[in-house]
């Protein structure tokens, strides 16, 4: 497929075309793999650091770390990979927005959340721009969402060790943005809701969530909903039902 290319896209290409070795990088790498919440229209490569070079209205940066497996071919340039790409923007995207972005990317499944790992622990050294940033939102990816519940975080970790697709945490409902699904799967239209005893001890919460998964069902998703119990002594159970009904 040929991606029509636009006037900082044309720049890229005569960058890439006349500079030794460079690679389409940092925004204009985020744009050729249609990574959402970036900036468009960006001229941006990326040359080894033994080398200066300049090219008119490109930005040219210059690094040791890029690994061959760190490079995949877009529209027929070399182009650093998502996982790469996301390491790459992290000295310049505020924590909040590094987030949405890696969010986003997994949501999609354009990457993995242990792809970005490898790559951070491919490039990381003291001082390198960034990389604090991106290791303290992965970490906190791997203990689940910010400061959930111990069911919700339970939850997430029975997920996540289950091999199950990386969703989004604390989804706000397409149809009611005010309120949200603890978890989903919106390319699936599947939601989970982590059931606290201690909250449904509530008839009114009862109710008002009933409510919700009938309205889900009108706008045709699909809502699965899990005790503590089945977290904690069921997990298999868990697993298995979420991944049939993403298969569904």
């Amino acid at each position: 497929m040929v991606i029509e290319m636009p006037g900082a896209m044309n720049l890229v290409r005569s960058a890439i075309a006349t500079l030794p070795k460079a690679v389409v990088s940092h925004d204009s790498a985020a744009e050729l793999h249609k990574l959402p919440k970036l900036r468009r229209g960006i001229a941006t490569v990326m040359v080894h650091s033994r080398t200066t070079h300049v090219f008119p209205d490109v930005t040219v940066r210059r690094c040791h770390d890029l690994l061959d497996e760190h490079v995949v071919e877009v529209s027929g340039l070399p182009v650093t990979s998502i996982p790469r790409t996301i390491v790459d923007l992290s000295p310049f995207l505020t924590a909040r927005h590094l987030t949405a972005v890696l969010a986003s990317a997994v949501a999609d499944q354009r990457t993995r959340v242990d792809d970005v790992q490898t790559v951070v622990g491919h490039v990381a050294r003291r001082g390198k721009p960034g990389i604090r940033k991106i290791r303290w939102i992965l970490e906190d990816r791997e203990s689940g969402p910010r400061d959930g519940t111990p069911l919700e975080r339970a939850g997430a970790s029975v997920l996540r060790n289950g091999g199950i697709p990386e969703p989004r945490f604390e989804f706000p409902i397409p149809w009611d943005p005010d309120r949200r699904f603890d978890v989903a799967f919106p390319n699936r239209r599947l939601a989970i809701e982590w059931d606290s005893r201690r909250w449904h001890e509530l008839a009114e919460a009862f109710a008002r969530d009933r409510e919700r998964d009938r309205q889900a069902l009108l706008h045709g998703w699909r809502v699965v909903r899990f005790t503590w119990v089945d977290v904690k002594h069921h997990p298999d159970e868990v697993v298995d039902t979420v991944r049939r009904l993403l298969a569904s």
